[in-house]
């Protein structure tokens, strides 16, 4: 039986088939066909047991009315950092080359249609419903400009649906630096569909740092998925502060020998706040390393949800993958759901994973306390210090200067 969600899918489908090339219907059908024969998410769905997207949206989200508008009285520039780099511009999830700021115009390309595969329901949402693909690809030896990558969403006439697509490939001996920005204005529901494919090619490196500060009717579920040949090295770092819906789905294929994977996280949210962080790395070739860090600080009635996989395969000899997960929750209403997995085919390696949950370390806050420093204050340096290992790994200075303002904000006000 056909649901009201799916009925409103096809009907937004059905809308817009029109603006889509003739060239790539064919995929995006295919894409529209696996969406249509699932449902979104439920707590049925041991993936998303704790995150039921489909309540989420079906409550607050009506595919019947959104809309789709390339006009509004943004000023984009008011936003770009000042420095120098490739400044693109995303509005309601469609890439915008003539408002965006590039320095290596080489490297960045519009895609009309893309050829990526979809794993999932939102992958292939995502699929089926973007507007244009931003490619960026940096040849062999060349070292870019950082790109700063600013998605507006502008939702002061009606509700939107957003399916931002990205590709990015990283050839032979290059280095990328990515930092992603969301903006928005307007009350009405925005959600957010993104997909990022990456590949980085051999002793490439490529880093992208996403900071997550939305307003509460933003929901946003983020599929990363990253290749990487022999001796690459890829960094993520993310960064969640406030939201409606945060999902962050990170997956990593480790495909040649010697590659390095750093994943790194905090969450710091509030009020009815809802975070999901869920990573897996595929470790196939020998002499790999992973390590993941994702520290997360709980208060009021927000939710944290973290699922961490490592995949050791047997011909991953000499792997090293670390992984851990850690929290303090301030608030008998906030919840929080860790589960780190490891699953190991090989019989030479060096592999830990784990989790811990808690509240403020009392003896470091009667230590405090007893040196005349007040109660909150006390509080917050204790968070502060728990928070701000996680900022070690950002490349960009100003960044991390611009998350600890953030979390400080946060924690002391």
């Amino acid at each position: 039986m056909e649901t009201s969600v799916v009925k409103s899918i096809r009907d937004e489908f059905n809308k817009n088939e029109a603006n889509y090339l003739s060239s790539s219907l064919a995929h995006r059908k295919s894409a529209l066909k696996f969406v249509l024969n699932r449902d979104f998410p439920d707590r049925k769905d041991e993936e998303y047991k704790y995150t039921p997207v489909n309540q989420i949206l079906k409550k607050k989200f009506d595919f019947k009315n959104t809309v789709i508008s390339k006009t509004t009285d943004f000023d984009f520039e008011d936003y770009f950092y000042k420095l120098e780099g490739n400044h693109l511009v995303f509005l309601n999830g469609s890439y915008q080359p003539f408002r965006s700021k590039i320095h290596n115009e080489i490297c960045c390309h519009l895609e009309k249609n893309s050829n990526q595969t979809f794993n999932d329901i939102f992958d292939a949402l995502n699929i089926a419903f973007y507007e244009n693909s931003l490619k960026i690809e940096v040849n062999k030896n060349y070292r870019s400009q950082p790109f700063f990558i600013y998605y507006f969403y502008d939702s002061q006439q009606g509700q939107i649906f957003g399916n931002p697509n990205i590709q990015i490939v990283g050839h032979s001996d290059t280095r990328i630096e990515i930092l992603e920005k969301t903006i928005s204005r307007g009350t009405y529901p925005v959600f957010i569909n993104k997909k990022v494919s990456v590949r980085a090619n051999a002793n490439a490196e490529i880093n992208i740092t996403k900071i997550q500060n939305y307003k509460k009717n933003v929901y946003q579920i983020y599929n990363l998925e990253v290749n990487q040949d022999t001796q690459s090295k890829f960094n993520s770092n993310v960064y969640s502060f406030a939201g409606g819906l945060i999902r962050n789905n990170l997956k990593i294929n480790q495909m040649g020998e010697n590659c390095e994977s750093h994943m790194h996280g905090l969450y710091l949210i509030t009020g009815h706040t809802h975070v999901d962080n869920h990573t897996a790395v595929n470790h196939t070739q020998p002499h790999s390393y992973s390590n993941e860090l994702y520290k997360g600080i709980v208060d009021e009635n927000a939710r944290a949800v973290f699922n961490g996989k490592i995949f050791v395969r047997p011909e991953a000899q000499k792997t090293n993958a670390f992984q851990s997960n850690q929290n303090i929750n301030l608030s008998d209403e906030a919840s929080i759901y860790t589960k780190p997995q490891l699953e190991i085919w090989a019989d030479d390696v060096k592999c830990s994973h784990g989790c811990t949950v808690g509240q403020l370390d009392e003896e470091a806050l009667f230590y405090l306390r007893s040196r005349g420093i007040g109660k909150d204050q006390a509080k917050a340096l204790i968070l502060i210090a728990f928070s701000e290992q996680s900022l070690e790994y950002i490349p960009f200075e100003f960044v991390k200067k611009e998350i600890d303002t953030l979390i400080r904000k946060r924690l002391i006000e």
